[in-house]
């Protein structure tokens, strides 16, 4: 094994611990199909694309695909739109720590393949 890909592969077990202890401070909540944001648009779209999947199956149209897709992205970003992430407080040492795995291993990798 060369010296340069026992840095690589020190940097990616880095970037992966970093990774894996930054998800443990993130919480993720506020989120429900009954009620996606002020106008409650989830079941709505969800409605709408399984109408648009039904008809798509009957027909096999273009304007169908199409419409299946745009309905898809659409159900997509009101999902993503109306998560909320946050994270939590935690201390300094702890939060650079996670920082310095990340960055650090992340530049192990990329130096190594220069």
């Amino acid at each position: 094994m060369k010296k340069n890909s026992l840095m690589f592969y020190l940097g990616l077990a880095m970037t992966v611990i970093g990774v894996f202890l930054f998800f443990t401070i993130v919480r993720v909540g506020d989120f429900s199909f009954t009620h996606m944001g002020r106008y409650n648009t989830g079941p709505m779209i969800l409605i709408f694309w399984c109408v648009i999947l039904a008809l798509f199956v009957i027909y096999r149209s273009v304007i169908f695909e199409l419409l299946l897709a745009l309905s898809t992205i659409a159900l997509i970003i009101v999902i993503v739109l109306n998560v909320h992430i946050y994270v939590v407080s935690t201390s300094m040492i702890k939060f650079i720590a996670i920082l310095a795995l990340i960055f650090g291993g992340a530049g192990l990798m990329i130096r190594e393949n220069v």
